[in-house]
């Protein structure tokens, strides 16, 4: 399933099935109950075109930020392709399973529309875990967490609420954002 919204600006009838077209192309390489949710938006100095696939609480998100909105989609199209491509030397190269096996082994198709030539070598090797940090997290509010992490220098900060859930509170472009565990 592919949801497409526009902010800012209305959004043809034809880029909208351009964009259904180019994620037809992904869309096969994904598990069958995989939606998409694109968000277009116009900005200062053109468009920034925001892809996520969404499975099982997984997500992959692909993002791009262009003077006009075809070459956008296009570039948000490869980075979701790139991201996938990663995903699946990841998972499957590596031998490393996780709770996203599905889409894994599903892109194996991927073999037949990349080839290794398109794409960075560098940007395919393995992150290692090099540190493992246990924490206790504090209870405080979320405002008091925002400036614990800004003191920390920190680009998120994981912490206990005040009704006792577990929060992150993490920066953004312009702000700050705020994850609740359930």
């Amino acid at each position: 399933m592919i949801n497409i919204t526009a902010r800012g600006f209305d959004l043809k009838q034809g880029a909208k099935d351009g964009i259904e077209s180019e994620l037809h192309r992904i869309e096969k390489m994904l598990p069958a109950d995989s939606t998409f949710d694109v968000t277009l938006k116009k900005i200062k100095d053109g468009y920034q075109c925001d892809i996520t696939v969404k499975h099982f609480g997984s997500f992959i998100r692909g993002e791009a930020i262009e003077r006009r909105i075809e070459p956008a989609i296009d570039a948000a199209v490869d980075d979701l392709k790139r991201k996938l491509r990663k995903l699946k030397t990841y998972f499957v190269d590596k031998k490393r399973k996780g709770g996203i096996d599905m889409i894994a082994e599903s892109i194996d198709e991927l073999d037949d529309e990349f080839t290794m030539d398109n794409f960075d070598e560098a940007y395919y090797e393995s992150v290692d875990v090099t540190r493992t940090k246990t924490i206790t997290p504090n209870m405080m509010t979320d405002d008091e967490a925002i400036v614990q992490m800004e003191m920390l220098g920190h680009s998120f900060f994981v912490f206990l609420g005040i009704d006792g859930e577990t929060k992150v509170v993490y920066k953004r472009k312009n702000g700050y954002g705020l994850l609740i565990c359930e």
